[in-house]
């Protein structure tokens, strides 16, 4: 299953470096790659990554326009990733956690919890 965390603005994007250089820090262990602008798929997957750990692996992938990731792996390192997703994104922007096929849907406070996330896709 594929998970969302995206925000709509006018005003703000989560620029590629700034998510670039916030996951090498935060999660050193994940392997992140750049898209080549202009290349075949590079404005769906402009910055993508791998996560392994003792609870799975993980991929992720951030859309061109800055206002989203798309993440696939278990739903506790999934949760783990949206709340530090949260902490990037301004906390009046309104992030949203939901599945490629909108069978759930829900708010992500600026303050969210792991569980607070995984309570979303329950």
């Amino acid at each position: 299953m594929t998970y969302l965390a995206v925000f709509e603005s006018d005003t703000w994007r989560l620029e590629r470096e700034v998510l670039a250089r916030a996951l090498v820090s935060d999660w050193p262990q994940a392997q992140v790659e750049l898209a080549s602008p202009g290349l075949a798929g590079s404005e769906v997957r402009d910055v993508s990554w791998s996560y392994r750990s003792a609870s799975g692996d993980l991929e992720g992938y951030a859309h061109s326009d800055g206002r989203g990731i798309y993440l696939e792996g278990p739903i506790e390192l999934v949760a783990d990733f949206v709340v530090w997703y949260r902490g990037l994104v301004p906390p009046e922007e309104q992030v949203i956690f939901c599945d490629d096929s909108y069978s759930f849907d829900g708010v992500v406070p600026a303050n969210a919890t792991r569980e607070d996330i995984i309570a979303i896709a329950e």
